[in-house]
């Protein structure tokens, strides 16, 4: 074992030299020996010198021959162990991470080494010229296996990139540019469109398609209308080619379409529910398979992002349906002054518009101006629609509708940023210098939104035609409606003790 190790510790030209020695010199060394001092002597001296000269030249060749093997054979070595060393040093390189397996070659630069180029046509390797290819393909084989890693692991990158996202939006406005931004990119087109499908009116529609207007086909009409029709995708090297392709869209706007890949958008019950289309691949001449994989794995995403959009819009819908049809009971129980919340709900957006509120702030004012006297519901026709002025008792209940407001709003759901609704509504009658009602609280204890409603609120009692007479502060007037510039004024005088000053000027602003 101990000379095993030795042997293999030695590099290979000391091993070939030692078992050279040994297979072929050594032995030569003792025939010689035996020849001159037992045969020779032994033989008579006549044929003495003949043989002797024979045996010469024998021993000559048979010495000559031994070191010619030695000479070709310490070549090969020579160069076997420049390839390995290569072999060893660019292997090293790469476990290191020193060097990407792309690029590397063992050229096995050696006079014994012929490459390829040099060898004739008709020629076989050589046993070198062998491994080094073995080990050029193994290099090739690996570079071509890493690129393949990368490559998916770049695809997969991009599919999560998206899918993030795209489930993080779920407003449907802003998910549709979202969508035509992130697949151009991913799959490296000139330009994106994405198409809803309505089976109702048997046509798909896009709100957002990049450089271009919205617009409405008919189902089975162009690619992305066969598409949605038969739920097939379609790839083609140049649109202009398809017989159903209409070039309208491409004169109109100046472009030109070539490459076109085309994928329908599935839900979650297998039904087209829209398509996407990539326009001109950058760099190639058409989309290849890779970029229908891609496409197909974004199409998912889209599909989930897009139909959790659509319902959460259902979901809006019917509950605005639901807020309007609470506001409408009022204008049911009271016709003379149908339309005043929708009314104010409109100053109130002006203002908060002028005012520039974030878009929440200004959501939650919407509804809240729009179910600010939804109490009223709860006041009896003797004093909702009583003609004339109010008594003492008229005002004592009538003064009940913002807590009777506020109880019937606290029991509808309101999403988080909309929580401020019932406190909003049910504030729109105090007054900054605290004598208003129910409460009697004064200037910022008052909600930004419950100040707006208030001037909005005023100005439509104060424009409108009432079934009771109008006041000024000082002198009471007629049912008729007041002039805008008149019931300017009159907010003008107010302000700093009714209204807020700022919220005044924002709205007289937003008049002009």
């Amino acid at each position: 074992m101990t000379f095993y190790a030795s042997v293999t510790a030695l590099k290979s030209k000391r091993i070939f030299l030692v078992f050279f020695f040994l297979a072929s010199i050594l032995p030569i060394m003792v025939l010689l020996l035996i020849l001159r001092n037992y045969i020779l002597p032994s033989l008579s001296a006549a044929p003495h010198a003949e043989l002797e000269d024979i045996f010469q030249t024998l021993i000559a060749v048979m010495l000559l021959l031994p070191f010619l093997s030695f000479f070709l054979m310490y070549r090969w070595l020579k160069s076997f162990e420049a390839v390995t060393s290569e072999i060893a040093i660019k292997s090293n390189e790469i476990v290191n991470r020193e060097k990407e397996f792309a690029g590397q070659v063992i050229n096995g630069q050696s006079d014994y080494v012929k490459t390829s180029a040099d060898l004739p046509d008709d020629s076989e390797e050589n046993e070198m010229q062998t491994i080094i290819n073995s080990f050029n393909n193994i290099f090739q084989t690996a570079t071509d296996q890493l690129a393949e890693r990368n490559r998916l692991k770049e695809l997969l990158g991009k599919l999560i990139g998206v899918a993030s996202n795209l489930t993080s939006e779920l407003d449907f406005d802003r998910l549709f540019p979202l969508i035509v931004g992130n697949v151009t990119d991913a799959i490296s087109a000139e330009r994106s469109s994405l198409y809803v499908v309505d089976w109702d009116k048997e046509e798909i529609w896009t709100k957002v398609s990049e450089g271009i207007d919205t617009i409405h086909i008919p189902l089975g009409r162009g690619i992305s209308g066969l598409v949605a029709e038969t739920g097939k995708e379609i790839n083609v090297e140049d649109a202009w080619e398809l017989p159903y392709f209409d070039r309208y869209f491409d004169l109109h706007n100046n472009f030109r379409t070539r490459s076109v890949l085309c994928v329908p958008i599935e839900g979650r019950s297998g039904t087209t529910i829209g398509v996407l289309q990539v326009i001109n691949k950058k760099g190639k001449d058409r989309f290849d398979n890779e970029d229908e994989v891609l496409m197909r794995g974004l199409t998912s995403q889209v599909g989930i992002a897009l139909e959790n959009s659509m319902l959460v819009d259902e979901i809006l819908i019917s509950f605005n349906s639901s807020i309007k049809t609470l506001s409408s009971a009022v204008d049911a129980r009271h016709p003379f002054t149908a339309g005043h919340s929708e009314r104010v709900r409109e100053y109130s957006l002006k203002i908060a518009y002028e005012m520039k509120l974030s878009k929440e702030d200004i959501e939650t004012l919407s509804y809240a101006a729009l179910l600010h006297d939804i109490g009223k519901i709860g006041i009896s026709d003797a004093v909702l629609m009583k003609n004339g002025p109010f008594n003492a008792d008229d005002w004592a209940e009538m003064k009940t509708h913002p807590q009777k407001t506020k109880h019937i709003l606290d029991n509808l759901h309101f999403k988080r940023h909309l929580r401020q609704v019932p406190d909003i509504a049910f504030r729109h009658h105090e007054k900054i210098n605290g004598e208003g009602y129910p409460e009697g609280i004064v200037g910022k204890q008052i909600p930004l939104g419950a100040k707006i409603i208030a001037v909005g609120d005023v100005f439509d009692a104060l424009t409108s035609k009432r079934d009771y007479p109008k006041y000024n502060g000082q002198t009471t007037l007629s049912h008729d409606p007041m002039t805008v510039p008149d019931a300017i004024e009159i907010l003008k005088n107010q302000s700093g003790s009714h209204f807020d000053p700022s919220v005044v000027n924002a709205f007289i602003k937003s008049l002009s």
